[in-house]
């Protein structure tokens, strides 16, 4: 775990959206860090039409129904309200175990998990329930954001099982002025930036002004997998860490590698 004088004094800048940042920001200020919240990313419901009769069918018809977040969760069940009643007879899976926990919060038990921190969707293909022998011919409902990555739907329609999607929020880049920006990086000089996405680390790069550009690539950066890792040496950063596994804590303790 990580000291508190590790992070005593230094500015930490936690892109995350809003309603999924206290905790970390708590778990930074409780080890003397400075947390500071100026999300990359913001997340939206969809549309109401989602609550068609034919996703409901959708939904009733699935023998397996995969939660790629907890804004997955979060949002079917705001769309939903029934939607822990109709998950009582199915095999429900969760990606990341802040997922799993949010599903385990509504009641549900025995729960597949990607264990591995940084593995994700990869992970999830590796539980018995979803190998070839185990889900051909069964009907499984990706329940997601709009957009993202398509190897879980590609590897399961290989293995023989019919996918669909049910996207259930949006992901929206904030609008924030190169003005603020300018004055973000004057007032509050981060030190290190935590990043848990593909999309709020691209969003990240866009909104920083161009004289910032440099003080950015050169900021200790943290980040939720190594996927993001990639991207983020693509795009210049010098000083990056992956966090140990898919959680706060996880993130928190890789501010030890910066």
């Amino acid at each position: 775990m990580v000291t508190a004088t590790k992070l005593s004094g230094k500015t930490i800048w936690v892109t995350r959206p809003a309603q999924q940042a206290g905790e970390l920001c708590r778990m930074i200020a409780q080890r003397q860090g400075a947390p500071v919240l100026l999300p990359t990313l913001v997340i939206r419901p969809v549309s109401a039409d989602v609550c068609s009769d034919e996703n409901r069918q959708r939904l009733a018809r699935a023998d397996i129904i995969i939660f790629i977040s907890k804004n997955a969760v979060v949002h079917a069940c705001d769309l939903f309200p029934n939607l822990v009643d109709m998950l009582r007879d199915k095999t429900a899976l969760a990606v990341g175990q802040a997922t799993a926990r949010c599903l385990s919060e509504l009641g549900l038990s025995g729960l597949g998990l990607a264990q591995v921190g940084s593995g994700g969707s990869d992970a999830l293909l590796q539980l018995p329930v979803l190998s070839a022998e185990q889900v051909r011919g069964k009907r499984v409902v990706i329940v997601r954001g709009q957009g993202g990555r398509e190897t879980l739907r590609t590897t399961l329609l290989a293995r023989g099982a019919e996918v669909s999607y049910l996207e259930v929020y949006r992901r929206e880049k904030p609008t924030i002025s190169q003005a603020d920006m300018n004055k973000f990086w004057h007032d509050q000089t981060p030190d290190i930036v935590i990043i848990t996405s593909l999309a709020g680390l691209d969003n990240l790069v866009e909104l920083t002004p161009d004289e910032q550009g440099e003080r950015l690539l050169e900021t200790g950066l943290v980040v939720m997998s190594d996927r993001i890792c990639q991207q983020a040496i693509q795009s210049g950063f010098r000083r990056i860490a992956v966090a140990t596994d898919n959680t706060d804590a996880g993130l928190v303790d890789a501010l030890l590698n910066i």
